[in-house]
């Protein structure tokens, strides 16, 4: 495939897998985007977004391709790519589940400095997942709830539902917690126009 042709090929395949288009050949469309990736043709935002829609397609076989994808392009390099990997690992989505590693990927997102809040919001909000639900490690309510405030903090405005359900004693509070319903409406105004916390703020006023 010449370069000049990439552009038309890969949007065209780009907007099938998007359509979830069964005539989309999507390890035809895998092996594209590899050779893409290796002039430089392809943004690492732009192959995370595909890895990322490879790994939520109702395609057959694309959520394995999103996670083969990913391991070829190099998971380790980029922000966006370490996050897909880590969304995929601890889902689990496009193969076996490995919520160590996943776990410690989200950790590892958090922490870059280099990273875009946007992309370390998500990892905290997905850490906070695992503590929540004690994915890969043990359950943990005040980790979880601090780490929902830093996905907040972060920009990550869909954190604040969780975080909102928190105050409202929906999950993890234990026998002896009092809900406090200011508090909860206050999370999840928080979360800006997020369409689910506003229908919680209209629920509860």
């Amino acid at each position: 495939m010449q370069m000049e042709s990439w552009v038309g090929t890969i949007e065209r395949e780009w907007h099938q897998l998007r359509r979830a288009d069964p005539a989309l050949d999507v390890e035809k469309f895998s092996r594209h985007v590899i050779a893409a990736n290796k002039t430089g043709f392809l943004s690492p935002e732009s192959l995370a977004a595909i890895a990322n829609a490879l790994l939520t397609s109702t395609l057959s076989h694309a959520p394995g391709l999103g996670r083969w994808l990913l391991e070829r392009i190099g998971v380790n390099r980029h922000p966006a790519w370490r996050m897909a990997m880590a969304i995929s690992l601890v889902t689990p989505t496009g193969g076996e589940a490995d919520f160590d590693r996943g776990n410690a990927i989200l950790a590892d997102v958090m922490k870059d400095e280099t990273a875009e809040d946007r992309l370390r919001g998500m990892a905290a909000a997905a850490l906070a997942d695992s503590a929540r639900l004690g994915r890969g490690m043990q359950v943990d309510v005040s980790r979880a709830r601090s780490l929902y405030e830093q996905a907040i903090e972060l920009g990550h405005r869909a954190a604040a539902h969780n975080l909102g359900l928190f105050w409202e004693g929906a999950w993890g509070a234990g026998d002896s917690f009092i809900p406090d319903r200011t508090k909860a409406m206050q999370s999840y105004r928080r979360g800006g126009d997020d369409k689910i916390c506003q229908r919680r703020l209209e629920a509860l006023r």
